[in-house]
């Protein structure tokens, strides 16, 4: 009975391992989705928002087929999440009018705004919301036990709108502080938890009730902390990630009871590697009940980012393995992680690299086995796990309130992406030996003002994206048809080398400006 029972685990863990494929994926596309989720389709399919839209992805993360919404309007899907199994929630942004100028740039307005779609990428409802100020760009959403939704802004856009199944608006909160939220979850008795990081509060945590109201309001990691992400334990207990807030910063997790008070937090340093602070940590329940931990290491003595840290915790925050993964000579930043129903891990980001054509700046997604392993670049960073002891602070925000609705309207085409394998990816693809035959910068290097000039008029619709030294989008631009020059102004960014990526039917296409 012994020898049975001992050929049937090993052929329970063999089976096991075979259900758990590997991959390493690079995309070649204008821009990912500002959060770049990966949601799990009943089929097993992959949703994600991919560029200017949605792509869905088979269990290998091969692209099925891709969406892609007309720059008209709208610009990117900033995020997606499930509503039931064919019906999505997706934020977005709208560009609509005049609003003030800048120099010589005029400024449209940019509305939050909150559509639905169905599995195949068909939007089925549009709205946009008109808020107060110029620009109040989205950057995440979640879906309400009624099936409303609730969205907020990102980077330093501070506010949250709430919405009812019908896409009307309930209330929504503007606040003048200098900040923005990372994380809004509804708990079982319908309040919220949110999540924000604040000039004068640092890392910051919050219990709202349905309507948005404040019920506390507490700073943990003060001033320079930053709150990402919380997985919910039930309406008295919450697990809370980020960063701590003196250098040299550590990773953190954090449990919180109903009040807001500080169970306990564990710190997670790799040394001489620090945390790329400006790219969040992620956190997702484990199948088996643990936790998975998403977060971005830095290089050894800098703060930019280098390589993506997958890390399994226990229920009291004491590692169980961490792995990184990386190509030698290139770096690499993580968005998002899901664990995949098959017991292996997806992570998504940003790859970044500098090729003898120009700056590689791409999208990827990698998907691991259950113990974190990948397919290939695999490296080890060892973590240490500290005790922090971070005191709350109590605190109140005031808010500007009010909201209009309006309709808002999308069309949506249907769109290749080339998709490359990590582990074979060469850097000899064609797709860098296209730019110099698409696209050129007149002058370059120039002071921040220069033209980009076409080779032939464009034929189509086309946009153009505008990436910083650190690998971070700063804006998009639609470019009509016939379109053969295009001016553009990056003096308000400061000096530095950007990349320049602009895409067509043909693909996407690179060049590099030096900013004097």
């Amino acid at each position: 009975m012994k020898s049975i029972s001992l050929t049937g685990l090993l052929v329970l863990c063999i089976n096991c391992t075979q259900a758990q494929p590997t991959f390493e994926r690079i995309f070649e596309s204008a821009a990912s989705g500002f959060k770049f989720n990966v949601l799990s389709l009943p089929s097993g399919n992959l949703l994600t928002p991919l560029g200017w839209g949605v792509s869905r992805l088979n269990p290998q993360g091969t692209i099925i087929q891709t969406r892609y919404y007309v720059p008209d309007t709208m610009v990117g899907v900033t995020s997606v999440r499930k509503l039931t199994d064919n019906a999505f929630y997706f934020a977005t942004n709208y560009v609509k009018d005049s609003c003030t100028s800048s120099g010589g740039i005029t400024l449209p307005f940019t509305h939050p705004a909150i559509g639905r779609m169905d599995s195949m990428g068909n939007v089925l409802a549009l709205r946009h919301y008109v808020l107060d100020g110029c620009r109040n760009l989205t950057g995440d959403l979640a879906v309400m036990a009624d099936h409303g939704a609730v969205t907020w802004g990102r980077d330093t856009f501070f506010f949250v709108l709430r919405t009812d199944s019908s896409l009307a608006p309930l209330w929504s909160r503007r606040f003048g502080h200098h900040g923005g939220f990372r994380f809004i979850k509804e708990l079982p008795g319908g309040d919220l938890l949110a999540g924000f990081d604040m000039d004068t509060a640092g890392g910051s945590v919050a219990r709202l009730d349905a309507n948005g109201n404040f019920i506390w309001c507490k700073s943990y990691m003060r001033p320079f902390g930053k709150v990402h992400d919380a997985v919910i334990e039930s309406d008295s207990s919450f697990i809370v990630t980020g960063y701590s807030s003196t250098t040299p910063y550590k990773l953190f997790i954090m449990k919180l009871d109903g009040a807001g008070e500080v169970q306990w937090c564990r710190g997670y340093d790799s040394a001489p590697n620090g945390w790329s602070t400006l790219h969040p940590s992620r956190i997702e329940r484990t199948l088996d009940g643990n936790y998975v931990v998403l977060a971005t290491l830095g290089q050894a003595q800098l703060p930019y980012f280098y390589r993506p840290l997958l890390m399994k915790t226990d229920l009291n925050g004491d590692t169980l393995w961490a792995h990184s993964v990386g190509r030698p000579g290139f770096q690499h930043y993580a968005m998002d992680v899901l664990a995949y129903s098959d017991g292996g891990y997806l992570l998504s980001g940003w790859i970044w690299g500098e090729l003898p054509g120009g700056n590689l700046a791409m999208p990827y997604l990698f998907k691991t086995d259950s113990l974190g392993h990948y397919s290939c670049w695999e490296s080890h960073h060892p973590v240490e796990v500290l005790e922090l002891f971070p005191t709350d602070s109590s605190f109140a925000l005031t808010s500007m309130d009010g909201v209009v609705e309006q309709p808002a309207f999308v069309s949506d085409i249907a769109f290749p992406i080339t998709t490359y394998d990590g582990c074979t990816f060469s850097t000899g693809v064609p797709l860098w030996t296209r730019q110099s035959q698409k696209m050129s910068v007149r002058p370059n290097p120039n002071p921040g003002q220069f033209t980009l000039a076409f080779k032939e008029p464009l034929a189509a619709e086309s946009w153009y994206s505008v990436f910083d030294p650190t690998g971070k989008l700063l804006y998009q631009r639609p470019l009509p048809p016939g379109k053969g020059t295009e001016e553009v102004d990056l003096s308000r960014y400061g000096k530095g080398t950007y990349v320049i990526k602009c895409t067509d039917k043909d693909g996407v296409y690179h060049e590099r400006v030096v900013v004097e």
